[in-house]
């Protein structure tokens, strides 16, 4: 998986570089032409969504990465801990997976109505085509997650690991 998380990084600084050169060339434009580029502002959020989306699955990747309220549960013993932690997983698997058939749905009902783009036309499923993506890049990482708790509750023994918070 370390593959995909370097391809996932090196997709997020491209579409960052993107951009900030499509950003800054378009307040260049207003300023020098005093004309700006109407098609920025499509591709940048549009991109910006992208790189939320798989910036969301490289945060699942690591142990605290996603925002989570761990008052209560530091607390507890590390196997409960870990129980908890393969449950909120589950749930949010639960959540990637209905996004990612929400996110097919909507593609195919923008792909048989042709609907494009304000702006620059292209057809609107290229855009939400990100969300179906930003859901199997989620689910793949919460596998990954499941496994490693998984092998770590398996690799726990008794009362040595319990007392450790």
């Amino acid at each position: 998986m370390d593959t995909l998380a370097a391809a996932e990084k090196a997709v997020i600084g491209i579409l960052l570089l993107i951009e900030v050169v499509l950003t800054a060339g378009n307040v260049l434009s207003r300023y020098v032409i005093h004309s700006g580029w109407s098609f920025t502002e499509e591709i940048v959020v549009a991109l910006l969504v992208l790189m939320s989306v798989i910036g969301a699955a490289l945060c699942v990747r690591e142990s605290g990465g996603l925002v989570s309220l761990t008052l209560l549960t530091d607390r507890l013993p590390k196997r409960v801990r870990l129980a908890l932690d393969i449950l909120m997983i589950l749930l949010s698997m639960a959540f990637a997976a209905v996004m990612l058939w929400y996110g097919i749905q909507r593609c195919l009902v923008q792909v048989r109505t042709n609907r494009t783009t304000a702006v620059l036309q292209l057809p609107e499923w290229y855009y939400s085509s990100f969300i179906p993506i930003g859901g199997a890049l989620l689910l793949v990482h919460f596998v990954e997650r499941i496994v490693d708790d998984l092998r770590e509750i398996i690799g726990c023994r008794g009362g040595e690991e319990d007392s450790e918070k």
